[in-house]
């Protein structure tokens, strides 16, 4: 249809914007339908290439569209009615933390049933506004395209993140605007691909005099490098500069694993013991990329110390500088870094008359910190290997152990994804690891499986698609919404949850036993059972309690095609790495 044509061709809105999220790349909408979304349940339907995807928990399809999105790199959009949207919250804070663009859109009452006791009329702006980038309310039917409009490219620009639009009931089933008002004829690609945004050169140039001044420089990448596709630049940096490469959790997967001169591992307060003794002794600047210092990856503040000096790259300016000081580049990581290699290239990487001694002290340094890194584990090993009961960290080995450089692990938040940062080796580059690093929700790994999963359908045929493993708690599993297990069922997805079921809210009884001398109170768990609710799901589900069990059974399951449950009875007295008991 021409242009002339489809603005004569009037559409209900349901329908608009259906149209409008699939022109910017959306093709799953995850959500549960309420009286006042039934017009945008419709408009799906009758427009070909997006499908919604039924879930039985609001919280659990918001989780679902934050992985979705991690893993496919577009727009993950989530949907309920105003009751239902009081389940977004937690999901939203989440996507905000880490930086996924997710759309919430919430149907409400209609604009004339404001304030007459309707009992879905819930303020629902003032509740979301805070948790977004941003959240418009429609008012009236010729706005919808606009605000539409907006909260896409406000959720794919800049830091992504959620956005939100509330549309009453009447504005989404009115037919006042043709389906030529919702459909995009401007060029351009950041609706829908999101815009780089360059740094300043004179920022870039200050950090390559920093780079040029340094002794030993460091790279510590977070989420956001590898959000920015930074993993060539990392690389090269990396080897221009004789500079190991640390990383958050969420950072894991900017350099494999597998480049062990490179990539040292993680960083904080989870993070691995010759890396902080490095960052101690021999660093004197640290390049940070995409990385949020939290109080996790950074040991409560206090790794790296303050008196490093430091260059922050982040696309968000509000990012840096809250907690260390740091000389800012403000712009895409990609890009920074690209800016950075070329001035070093023009300048020299070193004011040192003798580049060839400074990069040979480097690699010194850096054998030696591959050498700390094997004595590290060859005594940590002991600790865990062959003990029984069953450590968390001999659960990551024979996952890691079956997995390979194309397969993908969730996990929940909570005490299971801390393991991962120590002890799970990411093979292959990019965002293999979909985790609750944004706020840290438990209940996150159930939904994030399924959007991980779905994502996953959308670029590989069912013999081709890698293998998807969820690790998490009892806890976390429990807080997660069960009742999803049976939309893992219906949906056919192939993949694989492993619980560290040690009978305990593992993460706040590591807190009780280190800040209040074991003083436990009420982190102990009924033992649940798992078997009986995941086969009453539809799973095929196996406990195991033997180390002797332990390789063999989940190397079985996460390589056969099905939806398998493994509930690993782990050592209670192992809560968190590091063990402080």
């Amino acid at each position: 249809m021409t242009q002339e044509e489809l603005l004569k061709e009037n559409v209900r809105a349901g329908t608009g914007i259906a149209r409008m999220l699939k022109d910017n790349g959306v093709q799953k909408v995850f959500g549960i339908p309420d009286g006042h979304t039934l017009a945008l349940y419709d408009g799906i339907l009758q427009t070909k290439g997006i499908d919604h995807i039924l879930l039985n928990d609001e919280r659990t399809a918001a989780f679902a569209a934050d992985a979705y999105a991690r893993v496919s790199g577009n727009l993950g959009v989530c949907d309920a009615g105003a009751a239902g949207s009081m389940n977004f919250p937690v999901a939203l804070a989440e996507a905000k933390g880490f930086g996924s663009p997710v759309l919430a859109l919430v149907g409400v009452v209609q604009v004339k049933h404001k304030l007459r006791n309707v009992p879905h009329d819930i303020d629902v702006a003032g509740v979301l506004k805070p948790i977004t980038k941003s959240t418009q309310e429609v008012f009236i039917p010729e706005q919808l395209p606009r605000f539409l409009k907006f909260a896409i490219r406000n959720a794919k620009n800049g830091k992504n993140g959620p956005t939100a639009l509330i549309i009453p009931e009447d504005v989404m089933q009115s037919q006042e605007l043709a389906l030529g008002e919702y459909i995009r004829t401007e060029g351009g690609s950041c609706a829908v691909e999101g815009c780089r945004i360059a740094p300043a050169a004179s920022e870039v140039e200050q950090a390559v005099r920093m780079i040029r001044e340094a002794k030993q420089p460091v790279i510590f990448s977070g989420s956001q490098a590898v959000t920015s596709g930074a993993f060539r630049e990392v690389k090269k940096l990396s080897e221009m500069l004789n500079a190991p490469v640390f990383s958050t959790i969420g950072g894991k997967g900017i350099i494999s694993q597998t480049e062990e001169n490179l990539y040292f591992g993680t960083v904080g307060l989870f993070g691995e013991k010759p890396n902080h003794k490095f960052l101690r002794k021999s660093a004197d600047l640290m390049i940070i990329v995409g990385n949020r210092m939290t109080e996790d990856d950074t040991a409560n503040f206090k790794i790296p110390s303050h008196k490093l000096k430091k260059i922050q790259i982040d696309i968000e300016p509000l990012e840096i500088g809250l907690t260390f000081d740091a000389q800012e580049i403000v712009g895409d990581c990609q890009i920074a870094l690209s800016m950075m290699i070329e001035g070093l290239k023009e300048m020299g990487i070193s004011e040192s008359e003798d580049v060839e001694v400074v990069l040979k002290e480097r690699l010194d340094r850096i054998i030696k910190l591959k050498a700390d890194h094997l004595k590290y584990r060859e005594r940590d090993n002991k600790n865990w290997l062959i003990k029984q009961p069953i450590k968390p960290q001999r659960v990551l080995k024979s996952i890691a152990d079956v997995m390979g450089p194309n397969d993908y692990l969730v996990t929940d938040a909570s005490s299971s994804a801390r393991w991962i940062g120590p002890y799970y080796p990411v093979k292959g580059l990019g965002r293999k690891i979909i985790t609750a690093r944004g706020v840290g929700p438990t209940g996150f790994g159930l939904g994030a499986l399924i959007g991980t999963s779905i994502a996953l359908d959308e670029v590989y045929s069912k013999e081709d698609k890698p293998h998807v493993v969820l690790i998490t708690g009892d806890g976390g599993l429990m807080n997660a919404g069960l009742s999803d297990l049976e939309t893992i069922d219906k949906l056919g997805i192939d993949c694989t949850i492993i619980i560290l079921n040690n009978a305990a809210l593992g993460f706040v009884k590591f807190g009780q036993g280190m800040l209040h001398q074991r003083r436990f109170y009420d982190t102990d768990r009924p033992k649940s059972n798992f078997i009986g609710i995941a086969k009453a799901f539809g799973a095929d589900a196996v406990q195991i309690s033997q180390l002797s069990e332990l390789d063999q059974i989940i190397k079985e399951k996460i390589t056969s095609p099905g939806f398998h449950v493994i509930d690993v009875l782990t050592d209670p007295k192992e809560l968190l790495p590091p063990n402080y008991y």
